[in-house]
């Protein structure tokens, strides 16, 4: 039993120490603020209105708000959160544990992708390195804040711990291609981000040598 559970650790200790900083957040600072409130209707009308489109808030107020069901935030979350939100209203919880329910499918989407970035950082540089990455990420207050916001930042980090993550293990064309799904995404959106470039290009340089 306990080289089982030192395995676990091995394997998952970190994850636990990053996850458990970022869910410590979302409980002691839940509601959101403008930029974040865009997603979070999006997510709102999947999970509660479903097919219902005629109660759909984006329709009596146009804007941002429609573009948010084409990014996988207001769509990939809420079909993850789906069945735990099911039983919330089953148990007639009040509607701001799903809240509590979506930033944390949020946050462990991103997690994972950091997961992969971290585990590259481990096999290229070390365990050492690894420790100290973990370190730096637990102790620097906004990444694990952030990650459980739906902000459209947020929402391209994802991307970019993947591109990242295939570079450094050598698969150069599947990080472009990474940056590429961020950049159509950008586009899609009509926000044109011009320091997604400077992900691109030491990539792009690092294929051509």
């Amino acid at each position: 039993m306990a080289p089982q559970s030192s395995k676990f650790l091995h394997d998952y200790g970190f994850d636990l120490v990053l996850g458990s900083i970022a869910a410590f957040y979302v409980f002691m600072a839940p509601y959101t603020k403008v930029e974040e409130s865009f997603n979070v209707q999006a997510m709102h009308d999947i999970l509660y209105h479903r097919h219902q489109l005629e109660n759909y808030d984006h329709l009596e107020f146009p804007g941002v708000v429609p573009r948010t069901f084409i990014g996988y935030c207001a769509l990939i979350v809420s079909i993850l959160a789906s069945p735990v939100i099911l039983a919330m209203n089953l148990l007639h919880l009040p509607k701001i544990y799903s809240l509590f329910a979506v930033r944390l499918v949020l946050g462990c989407i991103i997690l994972l992708t950091l997961r992969f970035f971290r585990i590259q950082v481990r096999n290229k540089f070390g365990n050492q390195v690894e420790a100290i990455f973990v370190i730096l990420t637990a102790l620097q207050f906004h990444m694990l804040f952030y990650c459980t916001r739906p902000l459209p930042n947020i929402l391209a980090l994802g991307l970019v711990n993947l591109a990242y993550g295939y570079s450094l293990k050598g698969s150069f064309y599947t990080a472009l291609k990474c940056l590429r799904m961020l950049l159509f995404r950008i586009f899609a959106t009509v926000v044109f981000r011009c320091d997604m470039l400077l992900l691109l290009g030491p990539l792009g340089l690092q294929l051509l040598l």
